[in-house]
């Protein structure tokens, strides 16, 4: 299986995995805070799967901005 596919449905997995526990743990009338702790980590864990692929701009246009310095 390709690893990009896998990444992108690991990460989809923990971010809904993450969001459930949080939405029920609101609802809820007994607070539990590990699960809302456990929530917010996998949610954030998941967001940061998807965001780790992205490059900078920064570094393919870097030719550009010495070009227009000299």
């Amino acid at each position: 299986m390709n690893y990009n596919k896998t990444k992108k449905i690991a990460s989809i997995l923990l971010i809904m995995t993450g969001a459930i526990a949080l939405i029920s743990e609101i609802g809820a009338d007994i607070k539990n805070y590990y699960v809302q702790s456990i929530g917010v980590v996998v949610l954030m864990l998941g967001l940061f799967l998807i965001n780790s692929g992205l490059s900078s701009k920064t570094t393919l246009d870097s030719k550009e901005y010495f070009e227009e310095e000299e």
